[in-house]
């Protein structure tokens, strides 16, 4: 079966707009159906990508390292560390991951990607660089279904010489090539009808839920939450997220079934968390 393309969205028509429709998936933010502890080398863990019902690949901002992560129904436990690039940097700063066909990327929030192939024995890594950089600070990454194709999510400069909008980019992974013009931009006022005031959205995290194909993104630095886009870039809804539940919301996925996973930093020194919700 060929699977119909949706038209990349037209940055104009994305802005000022609020889709009327409610997703038939919804979460209540501050009610985690369950949560876990992460091993004690997920401190400052920065992002998750989902393998099977059992596992989990997460990351850590300054460890340039996949950890696989088992999980029951109480304890999360660690059960392989694969280091992918090795760097002589004092800073390291590992943003996001994602898997796609069993190969991993990896994000840098300096815009270079890792791709890891066979990643359990990181029998094969390959630094890509995506024409993005540290001033974009790209820190939001995920593989669209729909496109085929990867979002990168800029929590700061979008280049489109707008200092108040932020932008997300599709990368073509066949190709090794960034789309010119953003996939989607987000602008302040975009939430006014919704919050009532213009939001300061710094994207943090990105994922394509896999039923309705909408967009979700954490935002973590002025707000906690977590905004619902339609996959063409209409803002849908936006859920504060309570910092005493999550410290430093940064990673975000999804099981095939739906269910919505965050990671979080933990507080002083502790290691992470993270929280499954399942829709209502």
């Amino acid at each position: 079966n060929v699977q119909k393309k949706i038209p990349l969205p037209d940055q104009k028509e994305n802005t000022d707009s609020v889709a009327k429709d409610k997703t038939s998936f919804s979460y209540d933010l501050k009610n985690p159906t369950h949560s876990w502890v992460l091993p004690s080398e997920l401190v400052e863990v920065s992002g998750n990508t989902w393998i099977d019902k059992n596992h989990l690949i997460l990351i850590e901002d300054l460890n340039p390292s996949l950890y696989y992560v088992k999980f029951d129904a109480k304890t999360a436990t660690l059960e392989k560390t694969v280091p992918f690039v090795e760097t002589e940097k004092d800073k390291v700063d590992i943003e996001a991951v994602t898997i796609v066909d069993n190969v991993v990327y990896a994000l840098w929030s300096n815009g270079a990607l890792f791709q890891i192939t066979d990643w359990q024995n990181k029998s094969g890594v390959e630094k890509i660089k995506t024409g993005l950089s540290k001033d974009n600070n790209t820190e939001g990454l995920c593989y669209d279904p729909v496109t085929k194709l990867l979002l990168i999510a800029c929590k700061d400069n979008p280049g489109t010489g707008e200092d108040s909008a932020k932008a997300v980019y599709s990368f073509n992974m066949e190709k090794s090539q960034l789309s010119e013009k953003p996939f989607m931009v987000i602008h302040p006022k975009d939430f006014k009808s919704i919050t009532g005031d213009d939001l300061s959205f710094n994207p943090s995290a990105i994922a394509v839920h896999p039923i309705t194909h909408d967009i979700y993104m954490l935002t973590t630095r002025d707000n906690k939450g977590m905004a619902v886009f339609t996959h063409d870039g209409v803002l849908k809804s936006y859920q504060s997220i309570d910092k005493e539940l999550m410290e430093q919301p940064e990673g975000i996925c999804f099981n095939p079934q739906g269910k919505l996973i965050i990671s979080s930093e933990g507080k002083k020194g502790d290691p992470g968390n993270l929280f499954e919700f399942d829709p209502k």
